[in-house]
């Protein structure tokens, strides 16, 4: 066993969700080494994960941002919201650039990138547990320099001038999916998504569908 950089007399508790098993099985066998921590439960989407913070009451959730059912920003504001002393880390496919300071916004006390050292979420785990961010210094300069400008300067770039929905879907466009494809997978009218496209096209510059598709795929292909 690892022992703990935090102080703690009890087992803390951790909620893991993400949509792919093979990911939360290695999340699992990483927490099952650091001593005084162990998986109370496990969930691929939103509303199976408020289920099971109300039966289980874990001390810390580990949370992607792609879920089965929704973005996992919203699970990360709703159960801030409901439950203000959880801990909440990020495990994202995602760089922080794209993400972190949303999901910080959003309520989380941390971001960590999946293809960073499994060391790295070992200090990430102990530093949210013990109730301190873990975030990169890029990155916390970056919410400093926001703080005090009151704004981002106005950009068309999309991960700077699109809202957390807009984003999602405009990574979905990139992925290939098609509009009907995205309502389903969202659980939202063809029609909210068209709107949402429309939304897109004005903020970051373009005209029309066939080049919203391309500069989604670049975008996508980017990351």
């Amino acid at each position: 066993m690892v022992e703990p950089a935090f102080d703690s007399d009890r087992v803390l508790n951790v909620l893991l969700v993400d949509d792919h098993p093979t990911f939360r099985a290695g999340l699992r066998s990483v927490i099952d080494h650091i001593d005084h921590l162990a998986v109370c439960a496990e969930a691929d989407g939103e509303s199976d994960a408020m289920r099971q913070l109300q039966l289980h009451s874990p001390d810390l959730m580990i949370a992607d941002l792609n879920l089965n059912d929704s973005s996992g920003l919203s699970l990360i504001q709703r159960a801030r919201h409901e439950y203000p002393s959880l801990h909440i880390l990020v495990a994202s496919m995602y760089e922080e650039s794209l993400y972190g300071e949303r999901a910080i916004v959003a309520g989380a006390n941390g971001y960590f990138c999946k293809h960073d050292d499994p060391e790295l979420l070992v200090k990430a785990i102990e530093l949210v547990c013990r109730g301190e961010m873990f975030v990169s210094r890029k990155l916390a300069n970056k919410m400093l320099e926001h703080r005090i400008s009151g704004a981002s300067n106005v950009s068309s770039e999309p991960a700077d001038c699109l809202s957390d929905r807009e984003l999602q879907i405009f990574g979905l466009i990139g992925s290939g999916l098609s509009t009907r494809e995205i309502a389903d997978k969202l659980h939202l009218s063809p029609k909210t998504i068209d709107t949402h496209r429309d939304h897109i096209k004005r903020k970051i510059g373009v005209d029309d569908n066939v080049r919203l598709v391309h500069r989604a795929i670049e975008w996508t292909l980017s990351q």
